[in-house]
């Protein structure tokens, strides 16, 4: 508890009776001091004294700053002092004191400048990593997520991007945040939450580093971690930032980091639907068509090369599956030996034994992308995988999956969905069945070869009893669906 507040100044009549209901809010708020409500409203708390005091009407910086402080409704409030500041004529914007500056030992090296004068400037931070420059294609896609973060409302409703691993969300999300650039001048934010990347950190953590990057000196950053995320959402609120979350693995990674922001775009990357968000529009990628693969070839390697071998090219990007990783990764190589033909390397890719093998450059394969999510998996999941590379079919199906592993389709379907989440797997265009991609299947048919891998799923049933399974599910089911006159 601080000191003992003085009398108001009844003298200002309407102005005395806003300072009153402003006192009332913070005594509702468990009467914190004017110091401690100073390291959330980051005014100093001589400022937030006087706003109580009815000498004056405070300015509406300072009274939005002392309400969510307070854990007040900000847009009745400023209605309120809209009308005050009409009768009274007051509301002049004077230049009002910021919370104190820390000492230059304490100035974070990221952005946070204190002035002489004690005026703390928030940062604007620019944290996105670098995009591609040989991005292609997505204009639809881009079309529909601009349009989306465009649309008028109260609030800016969190976008999440999805898709199978190596799909290229993050740079999708990167081009994005280009395009929209304009409409958050205040900066962007950004943080890896994959497992590869800083996803060990907790929430809390990286609002910290936020907060920090944002310009808020550290004594001012509050120690309790509902309070700290509490000022994140106030300055996410009170500014307009791009904030970009990658690699998100389930709902309760980003939950705390969103927040009622009017002007702020929250844009998340997953692999996963996390269909337990609400709230929130969506946008999930395919693959590219093959035309962009492509043009991403021709960008990397050279239009004229792609011209001159376009029937070799065009096989090469069936083989990578259209997938904007594998693509990419080939037209770098081609793009490193101008003195091979596109022909030879579409020989290489064509060994399906050694296809995960040739999907690799410098530290970026696509080996260790499927692999990273395929640990992840439970071992039932993993089996299911290892059913894509025996079959080697281009799709699957729940009722194929459950005679194959001598489980209810039930289980079969919650098994393809969750490898769906695990970005291994995507729906196809019929019914009831699930896509399995060219890469998928080498690399599940890569597992299967692999003793260790085989040991680590569930042991399969009896091949009598699977086949038995197999029959009877395809002769009463199968056959029902569009095309399904042999199983993946």
């Amino acid at each position: 508890m601080g000191r003992p507040e003085r009398p108001l100044d009844g003298s200002t009549g309407p102005i005395a009776a806003f300072a009153h209901d402003l006192r009332v809010l913070r005594n509702r708020a468990g009467n914190p001091s004017y110091r401690e409500l100073a390291r959330t409203a980051l005014f100093a708390p001589s400022v937030l004294s006087s706003a109580a005091s009815g000498h004056r009407l405070p300015t509406l910086a300072v009274t939005l700053a002392f309400v969510s402080a307070c854990g007040g409704d900000r847009a009745a409030w400023e209605r309120r002092w809209r009308s005050l500041a009409g009768q009274t004529g007051g509301g002049t914007e004077v230049r009002e004191e910021r919370a104190p500056a820390p000492a230059q030992a304490e100035i974070p090296a990221d952005g946070a400048h204190a002035l002489a004068s004690g005026v703390i400037h928030l940062a604007r931070p620019a944290q996105l990593p670098m995009g591609s420059r040989t991005f292609v294609g997505r204009e639809g896609d881009l079309a529909e997520a601009a349009e989306m973060i465009g649309a008028s409302g109260p609030i800016k409703v969190p976008l999440l991007v999805s898709g199978p691993i190596g799909v290229g969300k993050t740079a999708f999300a990167l081009r994005l945040a280009e395009e929209v650039a304009a409409d958050f001048p205040d900066g962007q934010l950004y943080a890896d939450l994959s497992n590869s990347g800083t996803g060990g950190r907790s929430a809390n953590g990286i609002v910290r580093g936020f907060l920090r990057a944002l310009g808020v000196p550290a004594h001012l950053v509050p120690d309790d971690p509902m309070q700290r995320i509490g000022l994140y959402r106030s300055l996410l609120a009170e500014r307009r930032l791009f904030v970009l979350l990658a690699g998100v693995s389930d709902e309760g990674q980003v939950r705390p980091l969103l927040g009622q922001a009017p002007h702020s775009q929250v844009v998340v990357t997953s692999r996963a639907r996390l269909l337990g968000l609400e709230d929130t529009n969506r946008v999930e990628l395919d693959t590219f068509s093959r035309k962009e693969s492509l043009a991403l070839i021709g960008r990397i390697a050279g239009p004229g090369r792609v011209r001159a071998e376009h029937d070799a090219t065009d096989s090469i990007a069936e083989l990578c599956g259209d997938l904007p990783l594998a693509v990419n990764i080939v037209g770098r190589k081609i793009a490193a030996r101008p003195e091979w033909a596109i022909a030879y390397t579409a020989g290489q890719l064509a060994d399906r034994e050694r296809l995960m093998d040739s999907l690799s450059v410098g530290d970026v394969n696509v080996r260790d992308r499927f692999t990273a999510a395929y640990e992840h998996l439970s071992p039932a999941e993993r089996e299911a995988i290892h059913h894509f590379g025996q079959s080697g079919a281009g799709w699957t199906t729940s009722i194929g999956v459950a005679a194959a592993m001598g489980i209810m389709i039930e289980t079969a379907d919650e098994l393809l969905e969750s490898v769906v989440d695990a970005g291994l797997l995507q729906r196809a265009n019929v019914a009831g069945r699930y896509a399995v991609s060219r890469l998928v299947s080498a690399f599940a048919a890569e597992r299967q070869r692999d003793p260790d891998s085989v040991a680590a799923a569930v042991p399969m049933v009896g091949r009598r009893a699977r086949k038995n399974a197999f029959e009877s599910l395809r002769h009463d089911a199968v056959r029902t669906l569009p095309g399904s006159s042999s199983e993946g």
